[in-house]
């Protein structure tokens, strides 16, 4: 509803454009007065005369009445005109006014309610788009799961659940790979704070996984930090020797210079006995002249659980047939050592005192 504006006639009242002069009324008032007057000072002359008293009365009454009558009129039609347009101007307007204050209150209120109506799709949108990322989360990292018991989801079973989930956003893939980074990292930290080859093999299967192409240098990259610490830091205390009378207590040997190969062969198979104990069995075997010592030292460095007792396997183990190889490139030394024969006897033997 439009806001009409306050009632300015562009004109006045037909009626009002001639009204009576205030000289003009003034002047025929002054006549009827001064005429009265002068019709009876005219008229003492003609007081002998009465035919004229009739006509001259009446013209009079009729003067009055005339007069009366335009005044009376003129009175109705201002107070009229005023009444008319105070009415139109000002009130009207109140009512206007009310009405666009309650169209207002109403527009208002649709829009609280479009406003409420929008925050919970979003809250709902927003949970739903958290559920799509957990899930899609489980999945990716299914595929690189150190852990051998758990089942690894499938593509179809991935495709199952996308079917049913909503798009993942730009943003909330980033937020996808940074968790899948950071995963990466933790497995490297770990295997580095605890020694755990567990940790180590989860880097190697997703550095082969096709489906974690796009994290191929982050986990590259990890692994490279578990294998600079290794070469460069050790955690046994260096000052560390075998209990030999508590392992071998029906034996003679008092020393681990009195050990023989197959003791030592013993204490580097034995996953219950603590790892330094099997760190130090491998460093002792680099004197070995036992044929079976070098596959034992290859069998330690694939199978240990603790990084730092495959560590010392390998090095043992290249001291033995003098070539060097990247540490934990367990793919290249048995290449090698299959062409080799898998026999090649020690060229360097180095004494386990030095």
């Amino acid at each position: 509803m439009a806001d009409h504006p306050r009632s300015t006639p562009s004109r006045k009242p037909l009626l009002q454009d001639a009204p009576p002069a205030p000289e003009t009324v003034a002047t025929q008032s002054r006549v009827l007065v001064t005429g009265s007057r002068a019709t009876k000072q005219e008229a003492a002359p003609v007081v002998k005369s009465a035919s004229w008293k009739p006509v001259v009365a009446g013209l009079v009454v009729q003067a009055v009445v005339l007069g009366a009558a335009l005044a009376w009129g003129a009175n109705y039609l201002r107070q009229h005109t005023t009444a008319s347009g105070t009415s139109g101007g000002t009130g009207s307007s109140p009512s206007l006014e009310n009405a666009l204050e309650r169209t207002n209150a109403q527009i208002s209120a649709l829009q609280r309610q479009l406003d409420a109506q929008d925050a919970e799709r979003s809250k709902t949108q927003g949970r739903l788009q958290e559920m799509a990322d957990r899930m899609a989360l489980v999945i990716q990292q299914s595929s690189y799961s150190p852990s051998a018991e758990k089942p690894r989801a499938t593509s179809d079973d991935a495709s199952q659940v996308a079917a049913m989930l909503p798009s993942v956003t730009p943003a909330t893939g980033e937020l996808i790979l940074i968790k899948e980074r950071n995963r990466l990292t933790s497995y490297a930290d770990k295997a580095i704070a605890t020694g755990s080859r567990q940790s180590l093999q989860a880097l190697v299967e997703a550095m082969m996984d096709p489906e974690m192409q796009h994290l191929i240098h982050a986990a590259q990259a990890e692994f490279k930090r578990v294998q600079a610490y290794y070469d460069m830091g050790i955690g046994i205390d260096p000052g560390y020797t075998l209990p030999v009378r508590e392992l071998f207590k029906d034996s003679t040997a008092a020393r681990e210079a009195d050990l023989t190969p197959a003791q030592l062969h013993g204490v580097l198979q034995d996953p219950k006995l603590p790892w330094e104990a099997r760190l130090r069995a491998a460093f002792l075997l680099r004197s070995s002249t036992d044929p079976e010592t070098n596959n034992l030292l290859l069998k330690s460095l694939k199978e240990d659980s603790i990084l730092d007792v495959a560590k010392q396997a390998q090095i043992t183990f290249e001291n033995r047939v003098g070539r060097k190889f990247r540490l934990f490139d367990i793919p290249a030394i048995e290449a090698w050592w299959q062409a080799q024969g898998g026999e090649k006897p020690a060229v360097k033997m180095l004494d386990p005192e030095k």
